[in-house]
């Protein structure tokens, strides 16, 4: 599917740029978006990676339509961009221009290639041992029937940095591997739970998704640029194509509404309050917006939902199964919680630039490399959350 696609995208564009035929290109372009559509919503079949290529290709066509880089003329070239490993499962989403130059002069220095799998590891092991056995805490409270309230928002807790480790440690992953082969690939994430607002979490959470929908969607529909009710509108269209893009339930639309009415109404009502609020209220507002469209977007359906927030505040506020998961996991949770702030980047660099912490960080590397790699062979390991998007 991935090189029947992406001989038809590099043969038309061609096409298209020698004719100079706009038809061609919103030909093109709706041919991939159905191909995507089948594929994730009626077919049984789901190619892995298909989203992330497939706007990789959009990417590409539109750019070239743009004149904003030349339609590549080496087939190889090309294909290696749609199919490189280090991003074609998962992203992160990526604009040809951007890393153009770097796969026609793969030329990695030795700093790189070290760096590179240095922060491949870190990945690795955010991953395996911890988003995953977050992953256990989250599904052991889902299917827990005697639930209280904290139990449930221990549950979305569990759930909100599962996600955000799993996602980022992929992230960290293919960006090391890029490096490692000579590739800078922008940042995806910029530790979203410490923003201030709606607004600024999503600039910050899989940045390559979002700056997509705000190049290829935003901008053309006029982005900020227009009255209140068509800006109102063209936000509304972006995050319900954000929700579709999730899934193909009923709950990925919400969640997307969900987000479109926030960021609207931060924007027209809220802002003005914010200016002035303290930091800490900000904060504690974002996790609560989030913690709430994670009810819609971690179940499989509005029943799940429904049953859920019934149960949540139908129980008592605290019990027995919220204080032994809480007691069981509590390690996972304080790891997962300081992944989230910024000085463990900050920790990192200080190590880097001291030769005796650089060799005890190193040999702790080998050891949780061995133990990363007992757990995969015990089957301990799970498929990341992305690639079911």
């Amino acid at each position: 599917i991935i090189l029947s696609l992406s001989l038809i995208n590099f043969i038309t564009v061609k096409l298209a740029k020698k004719y100079n035929c706009n038809i061609i290109y919103y030909v093109l372009i709706i041919i991939n978006i159905i191909v995507l559509a089948f594929f994730k919503y009626k077919s049984v079949i789901f190619p892995l990676g298909i989203s992330f290529y497939t706007f990789n290709n959009l990417s590409y066509i539109i750019d070239v339509k743009r004149n904003k880089i030349k339609e590549e003329s080496n087939l190889l070239y090309y294909f290696t961009y749609v199919l490189l490993f280090t991003h074609v499962s998962m992203g992160p989403i990526v604009r040809y221009k951007e890393i153009k130059e770097s796969l026609i002069n793969l030329s990695p220095t030795n700093d790189e290639i070290v760096n590179g799998f240095k922060r491949f590891l870190f990945g690795l092991y955010k991953k395996v041992l911890i988003a995953d056995n977050l992953g256990i805490l989250f599904n052991n409270l889902l299917n827990n029937n005697n639930q209280s309230f904290l139990s449930v928002i221990l549950m979305l807790v569990a759930f909100a940095l599962q996600l955000y480790i799993d996602f980022s440690s992929y992230s960290d992953m293919a960006l090391g591997l890029g490096k490692m082969l000579g590739i800078n690939y922008r940042e995806n994430f910029d530790h979203p739970y410490l923003s201030t607002s709606i607004s600024q979490y999503w600039r910050v959470w899989h940045i390559s998704l979002g700056e997509f929908f705000k190049e290829y969607v935003y901008f053309p529909l006029g982005g900020n640029r227009v009255s209140t009710k068509r800006n109102i509108l063209n936000l509304l269209i972006v995050w319900l194509l954000t929700g579709i893009w999730h899934g193909n339930t009923f709950n990925f639309l919400i969640w997307g509404i969900y987000y479109g009415i926030i960021i609207i109404i931060e924007k027209y009502i809220l802002k003005k309050y914010f200016k002035n609020a303290n930091a800490i209220i900000k904060h504690i507002y974002v996790i609560i917006v989030v913690l709430i469209g994670y009810l819609f977007f971690s179940l499989k359906d509005l029943e799940t939902v429904k049953n859920v927030v019934y149960s949540m505040f139908s129980n008592s506020f605290i019990n027995n199964t919220f204080i032994f998961y809480l007691k069981e996991n509590i390690f996972y949770l304080i790891v997962g919680i300081i992944l989230c702030f910024k000085p463990i980047r900050s920790i990192k660099e200080y190590i880097d630039n001291n030769a005796y912490l650089t060799f005890i960080v190193n040999v702790c590397y080998i050891i949780l490399f061995l133990i990363v790699i007992s757990n995969i062979l015990n089957n301990s390991f799970t498929p990341f959350l992305y690639s079911a998007f």
